[in-house]
């Protein structure tokens, strides 16, 4: 679900010519390690066949040994017949690897050989999702982005018309039609449509984005008062608490912020308690205030190093943490933090420009 933060993130301009950019259908014509192309299978283009090796590879993916779990599904390129399942497969390696344009090849083959499957198709829009969070900045980038929201769209309805009861692909859908511009096929009507029935199929999820769309379109109030619903319907599902407490902190309602990240962590140790923690942290951070707070907050996050689809990467929390330390007047702590940062993540931009204004300080 990370492709979410890509279409969030993701800002197009429109510039003379730009929505001109070349709509043209990609194309990729991988070859197994013999050089023998691609192919559906015997028994037809029919995903989800069940291989011993499949079942290994999801398990690997699962505990995120993607170097693994990718030279287990070149293997079966060889001897499963069933290509456009390891490419579905395949496709999430690359992601996981960091590797979105191996993802997008993999994924379009998977598509080419699976045409009626929506697991391919999804991986396809993920794929797409993840060019555009490493696409970086500048004309070039955003140009890219036009034809690539176009396309990801298009992947997503696919899914939605083969799998009636998805809710992955209308969830990408409805952050589109939240976040993006009109001319981009923006549309918080549709959005908040495509929650509703999100909500249908998965009450707790559907409500969540609901929620967010709701605060989005300045509905704030009515947003709060669903989460502060779904706290009293589902009190296990913490991460109400979590959204509750993002809204107040929005409206620099920091005590009423407090209280719903400090409720969040009242219970087992998941993503919303890692969340709740990095997001008070940060509060305190871009509002300025109480930085030794933040700093605590930070260190209980980065210690336990969590993981999962919304939990920010500990070289992030690093990140803040020097940002916390230059509030505090440290610049030699605050160096240190970006540095270890960078060493997490080299590519980090955030990370490096901190370091680069700090200076000799």
């Amino acid at each position: 679900m990370k492709i979410i933060a890509a279409i969030i993130g993701v800002v197009v301009i429109a510039v003379g010519g730009l929505l001109l950019f070349l709509f043209q259908d990609p194309t990729t014509h991988l070859v197994d390690a013999s050089g023998k192309e691609l192919t559906a299978g015997i028994g037809g283009p029919q995903a989800g066949v069940e291989e011993p090796l499949f079942e290994e590879a999801r398990a690997l993916i699962e505990a995120q040994d993607f170097s693994a779990a990718e030279a287990l599904l070149l293997r079966a390129l060889e001897e499963t017949g069933n290509d456009g399942e390891a490419c579905i497969l395949l496709a999430e390696v690359a992601r996981g690897l960091d590797e979105p344009d191996r993802a997008a090849d993999f994924a379009l083959k998977a598509v080419e050989l699976l045409p009626e499957s929506a697991a391919a198709h999804l991986a396809y829009a993920e794929a797409i999702g993840a060019q555009m969070m490493g696409g970086g900045g500048g004309l070039a980038a955003m140009a890219s982005a036009v034809p690539r929201i176009k396309r990801m769209k298009e992947e997503c309805q696919l899914v939605v018309q083969l799998d009636p009861d998805d809710t992955e692909a209308r969830t990408i859908l409805a952050m589109t039609c939240l976040m993006l511009p009109k001319f981009l096929g923006g549309d918080p009507e549709r959005s908040i449509e495509l929650c509703r029935e999100i909500e249908e199929r998965d009450s707790v999820g559907g409500k969540k984005l609901l929620a967010l769309a709701f605060h989005q379109t300045g509905e704030k109030e009515r947003a709060r008062d669903l989460c502060r619903q779904a706290i009293e319907e589902f009190p296990e599902e913490k991460g109400f608490l979590v959204t509750l407490g993002g809204f107040h902190a929005e409206e620099e309602h920091f005590t009423e912020a407090d209280a719903a990240y400090e409720a969040a962590r009242d219970g087992e140790l998941n993503e919303d308690y890692y969340l709740s923690l990095y997001m008070q942290a940060r509060m305190r951070i871009e509002n300025e205030f109480e930085a030794d707070r933040a700093l605590e907050l930070l260190a209980e996050f980065i210690e336990a190093e969590p993981e999962g689809d919304f939990v920010p990467a500990v070289s992030h929390a690093l990140w803040r943490k020097g940002l916390a330390h230059e509030l505090n007047g440290n610049p030699s702590a605050a160096r240190q933090a970006f540095e270890a940062s960078l060493q997490l993540e080299p590519g980090f931009e955030r990370a490096t420009d901190a370091l680069e204004k700090l200076g000799t300080q």
